[in-house]
């Protein structure tokens, strides 16, 4: 084999010999990060598989008020809000097209429709099953890693979430249980933005996955905590469609 012909070969060879060094390469510290927090909470598998999912639980926030709350998701993109409190239930649902809402405590007797900028800033997030760390890439959302923090439960990886259509998010991976023990968000509270922390704790399994049974939300440099206990998580149950689209 001359010179020329063995230089021709390695050449054609550099694109097949690229491929399986990038195969080869170690994955990012942001796929690790997502990986073992995805393991941590039963597995891809598990949550891709889920159909749908109700969550049941009492609502208090500062001063004593309490409310019963259900919240119901299921594919693609369907979410339902009830707050029970004072002899009214408020609604806020969305059918993976449009959102609408009932709000008698703040006048709003019969169902009407949301914004889009409301429906924008609530956000892919809100109503996705699994949350925006499975399948992110497939799902167009771009996530960074933020650097170490150290938070009141110990340290947790930061991660920065832009979401599909621009959304913020910055959720908190716990080093040590790799739960989300924390999540950063901004959602339009009475039509106007407002910066949300969610804390989560009190992880169990049920039907093994692992899910968060408390969860304290409080807007930023306020002192009013709204805390939520989860009593019964149900998974897969059967949920009509009509009960996500705006009643005519």
């Amino acid at each position: 084999m001359n010179t020329d012909t063995f230089t021709r070969r390695c050449l054609r060879a550099l694109p097949l010999l690229g491929a399986i060094l990038a195969g080869c390469s170690s994955p990012s510290p942001v796929d690790d990060i997502i990986a073992s927090n995805l393991a941590a909470r039963g597995g891809e598998e598990r949550l891709r598989a889920l159909v749908s999912i109700r969550e049941t639980g009492m609502v208090t926030a500062s001063g004593g008020r309490i409310a019963r709350v259900v919240r119901e998701l299921k594919r693609p993109g369907m979410l339902r809000l009830e707050f029970s409190t004072q002899g009214t239930t408020s609604v806020f649902a969305h059918d993976g097209q449009s959102g609408w809402q009932v709000a008698p405590l703040q006048g709003q007797f019969e169902p009407q429709a949301t914004t889009p900028e409301t429906d924008a800033a609530a956000g892919v997030d809100q109503r996705d099953l699994e949350g925006p760390l499975v399948n992110w890439r497939e799902k167009g959302h771009q996530i960074e890693l933020g650097g170490r923090e150290m938070l009141p439960g110990g340290e947790a990886f930061k991660l920065d979430i832009t979401l599909n259509g621009g959304g913020l998010r910055h959720d908190y991976v716990d080093v040590a249980s790799r739960q989300i023990v924390r999540s950063d968000v901004t959602r339009i509270v009475r039509g106007r933005p407002m910066q949300l922390e969610n804390h989560f704790s009190d992880f169990r399994k049920v039907g093994g996955l692992v899910f968060p049974h408390r969860i304290e939300t409080r807007a930023a440099e306020r002192p009013e905590v709204l805390t939520i206990v989860i009593e019964s998580i149900e998974l897969d149950p059967e949920l009509d469609d009509a009960r996500f689209r705006m009643p005519e």
